[in-house]
């Protein structure tokens, strides 16, 4: 029997790299928490992986988007689909310069307004103290919303490099919608037995949970925000997937008890804006599918008599969290839940009656999202800390670290006049985007192109009205607006009408005499 030399020479390469690969990994095992060690095995993972990445990339991508499951072996602990927005966006431009055939799927409207954006950010960031991340011990901080800015405009670019293929569209506005459904995992924490604790280093616990800080304030009302979450991501893929027509109208009678279910558990997260958000999203929903002309209409007047009718007598009745995410309505509550709610409003109101008046001092040069280490002394080690101690309500934490939990504000006091102008350029080339291919898409893409124009001018109500961060909505924006470029192919538009040619007959034959 021969050998084959080449082979030979190629196995015992392999050998040669795998096995002290194994023996370290092994002995890096035996301390996995250090981070070290942990970015040693996630390098070595995604040499492992590279293949599956090069080949469904794409697909990836979409699932990362909304997924809960942060990178706990890096410093920071980034989103997972921050790493894969620049990892995916990466094979996409290497994709294209080897092959001319793969090209980013161009739409200027959208295109030149990202590109300003981004040209404001660097402009102030670069004018404003540069960007810093206090997590590797620099004295200053604020870099994490600037990533969280560039990778919202990479998002876009990374959506828009490939059409999405016509027998795939189904499993890809799965993948991209319903990857939030893990999010339930956050609030399960204080649940899960030891053993199991280890499933929050990837899906952290949330903020009600792992808070110190709000523990004193929240821990009496049981507040489930990411179960509230996961419920509203099964309400919004069944609005996707058959819109209110074929909920209500299809013929399957078990799709509306669902919904209904569905829509009524998100309550249970506490919060109010989820459940004005859902109502908000409905109402567009219910004007753009055209159901104000059918039958529905009056059936959703009498359900709503209906169910307001049972919450009168009910009002005070019903769980802490469900009261306190409906105080908006003018009903007997609990004081408990009304107290917490007014506490929760009140700190913003006075936040932003001290803020605006600073507006103008930022319109030509914004804040920018850098913090001093004198930032990181006042705002002390609470969420809170400082909220009654100042009069000036613009000094405390949160309004220092720049979560103004309003979306003007958010845009206006770091970037100026000029993050205004081009927040609302993105804004309305996004409508206009969404609107043409809701308007001109195929009949079978006719309820989801439906579905993300109602889910985008509810984003956009949300971010002026309820609640706004700029540096996530900007990525909460151009995602939708991304996906339904890459979902119908492109920006569409009318179709141009066939010209008839006339045909021309010709003339009768001479009769003979």
């Amino acid at each position: 029997m021969t050998t084959n030399p080449a082979a030979a020479m190629r196995m015992l390469i392999t050998y040669a790299i795998c096995i002290p690969i194994a023996i370290f990994v092994g002995y890096l095992l035996t301390n996995p928490l250090d981070y070290g060690s942990l970015g040693f095995l996630g390098f070595v993972m995604l040499v492992l992986i590279t293949p599956i990445l090069i080949k469904y990339h794409y697909e990836i991508l979409l699932f990362s988007l909304a997924s809960p499951v942060v990178l706990f072996f890096i410093i920071m602990r980034p989103p997972l689909g921050q790493a894969m927005v620049a990892l995916s966006l990466l094979i996409a431009i290497i994709e294209r310069a080897l092959n001319s055939e793969r090209r980013f799927m161009s739409v200027p409207s959208m295109t030149w307004p990202m590109l300003f954006l981004l040209g404001v950010v660097l402009l102030t960031m670069e004018l404003t103290g540069g960007i810093g991340f206090h997590s590797f011990g620099s004295s200053g901080g604020g870099g994490r919303k600037y990533i969280g800015v560039f990778v919202s405009i990479a998002t876009y670019f990374a959506l828009t490099s490939r059409p999405i293929p016509t027998g795939k569209r189904n499993l890809f506005i799965a993948l991209f919608l319903l990857a939030g459904l893990p999010s339930f995992v956050s609030d399960l924490f204080p649940y899960l037995p030891a053993p199991l604790n280890y499933i929050n280093l990837l899906i952290p616990p949330s903020m009600q949970v792992n808070s110190d800080t709000l523990g004193s304030v929240e821990t009496s009302i049981g507040r489930f925000g990411q179960l509230s979450n996961t419920l509203s991501i099964l309400a919004f893929f069944m609005m996707a997937k058959w819109g209110l027509r074929g909920i209500f109208m299809g013929n399957r009678p078990w799709r509306a008890p669902v919904f209904i279910l569905f829509s009524a558990m998100t309550l249970v997260g506490g919060f109010r804006s989820a459940a004005i958000v859902f109502l908000i999203m409905m109402g567009f929903l219910f004007i753009f599918e055209g159901l104000y002309r059918t039958r529905l209409l009056m059936v959703f007047v009498f359900g709503g008599m209906l169910a307001g009718g049972l919450l009168v007598p009910l009002s005070d009745k019903l769980p802490l969290n469900i009261q306190r995410s409906l105080t908006f309505l003018p009903l007997n509550w609990d004081s408990e839940a009304v107290l917490q709610a007014q506490g929760s409003s009140e700190w913003r109101l006075r936040m932003w009656h001290d803020l605006w008046p600073k507006v103008p001092d930022y319109l030509l040069l914004g804040k920018g999202y850098s913090l001093t280490a004198e930032d990181y002394q006042e705002m002390g080690t609470g969420v809170f800390a400082g909220a009654g101690a100042s009069l000036d309500s613009s000094r405390e934490a949160l309004a220092i670290s720049g979560d103004y939990h309003n979306g003007p504000l958010s845009t206006l006091i770091p970037f100026g006049l000029w993050g205004g102008i081009g927040f609302l350029w993105i804004t309305a080339a996004g409508f206009r985007v969404l609107y043409r291919n809701y308007k001109y898409g195929p009949p079978e893409l006719r309820t989801v192109n439906t579905f993300f124009l109602a889910h985008y001018a509810m984003r956009v109500v949300t971010f002026f009205v309820i609640f706004g961060a700029f540096h996530e909505d900007v990525g909460n924006f151009v995602r939708d607006v991304g996906f339904s470029i890459a979902l119908n192919g492109g920006l569409l538009g009318p179709q141009p009408k066939p010209v008839m040619v006339s045909r021309i007959k010709p003339l009768p034959l001479p009769q003979a005499a």
